[in-house]
């Protein structure tokens, strides 16, 4: 197996009874201390770095190419920053369509919607906190406003108002996804 850190060729590698964990673990003392790890390449199939369950037991002799791809922390967060922007823009599409249903009458789709909408707004914030992480000259999102409409959010739901919940969605949430999205 060639194994590559980015473009720079390691060399040959032959263990039989290696993991491509074990290779890669092994190779991080060729890892320049002020990068991270962001990505492995197995035979040409790209693996981010941290789902090491997709690609860390395979065993190494099966495999003809391996890269390992790093980054400076703050090109990666800058990456990061933009797909947590993005994320928010297909969040905010979503939540257009959960107003729709709320206004049309199906309540239950709309909550099924919103649900995952929210997972989603709570991964994309929990990113858009290790970008300020990684590099804190990055403003992270203004989640306040986020923070203060999550109670009354909740208690129109659990209220069963979805008129109410429809117009903070759309008059709050949705406003505030879109500014994000774009900024």
């Amino acid at each position: 197996m060639l194994v590559f850190i980015n473009d720079r060729e390691i060399g040959a590698f032959s263990n039989e009874a290696a993991t491509v964990g074990e290779v890669v673990d092994a190779l991080r003392v060729h890892v320049d201390p002020s990068e991270v790890m962001t990505a492995v390449e197995v035979d040409g199939e790209v693996f981010s770095a941290g789902h090491e369950s997709r690609y860390a037991r395979r065993l190494a002799r099966n495999i003809d190419r391996l890269v390992i791809a790093t980054s400076p922390p703050r090109e990666l967060a800058r990456a990061m920053q933009t797909e947590a922007r993005a994320a928010l823009g297909v969040i905010a599409a979503k939540t257009t369509r959960v107003i729709e249903l709320f206004r049309s009458g199906d309540d239950r789709a709309a909550n099924r919607l919103l649900a995952a909408l929210l997972e989603e707004l709570r991964l994309a914030l929990v990113l858009d906190r290790q970008v300020v992480a990684l590099d804190p000259s990055i403003s992270g999102l203004p989640i306040g406003d986020v923070e203060e409409l999550a109670t009354p959010l909740l208690a129109a739901q659990k209220g069963r108002r979805w008129d109410e919940l429809a117009a903070l969605l759309s008059q709050q949430l949705l406003p505030w996804l879109e500014r994000q999205a774009s900024a």
